[in-house]
């Protein structure tokens, strides 16, 4: 019977022998290799349905995914991973979401993590599939001032999403009157505090 995992999904991190230390932005050291699970529990919570297992390990000084293992009795649907599954989901949450949890205060290790709803989701406090919040979005307004052109590639690298992702966040910040509008084609414009 699977210990302390609830019937459905869920996804947790554990530890795997320290090989090294990744420093993130925020200055929080995180010991790595780290592996984080994803599996589901039957619904009367007598056997793990399916489970994936994703190292992330230093690689060059950069924390990488480096294994991952799947395992499903009935055999892997390789058409729903290729649609459901983000391969850069592990490196995300051990790159962004361990990091912001350490500096909260918070156990990554007792912390449960979102199944779905990528990469938004591994920016702990903001639910998948909520709105974006103005002060997030006014955020990305002054980078977005600050950076000028370009600005989509240096966000898509700085919040580890699409390029298309961050001209969203840039466009609902306009629509939201964080960021003024400008004349078609053009760059800029006046972040606009709720604070």
């Amino acid at each position: 019977m699977p210990s302390g995992r609830p019937p459905g999904v869920s996804s947790r991190l554990h530890r795997a022998p320290r090989r090294g230390t990744w420093v993130a932005p925020n200055g929080e050291a995180v010991d790595l290799p780290l592996v984080l699970d994803i599996l589901e529990v039957t619904a009367d919570g007598a056997r793990v349905e399916w489970k994936v297992e994703a190292t992330v390990d230093l690689v060059e000084g950069e924390p990488k995914l480096v294994a991952l293992v799947l395992q499903h009795p009935s055999g892997v649907d390789a058409h729903r991973m290729r649609r459901e599954f983000r391969w850069a989901t592990p490196v995300e949450i051990v790159t962004r979401t361990v990091p912001t949890l350490l500096a909260r205060g918070i156990d990554p290790f007792q912390h449960e993590y979102a199944t779905t709803g990528y990469p938004d989701a591994a920016n702990p406090g903001r639910s998948p599939g909520r709105q974006l919040s103005d002060e997030f979005l006014e955020e990305i307004a002054q980078r977005y001032v600050a950076l000028g052109r370009g600005y989509s590639d240096a966000l898509a690298e700085e919040y580890s999403v699409s390029r298309r992702t961050a001209i969203s966040w840039v466009e609902k910040a306009r629509r939201r009157g964080i960021l003024s509008g400008t004349s078609p084609g053009a760059v800029g414009g006046q972040v606009r505090s709720n604070g």
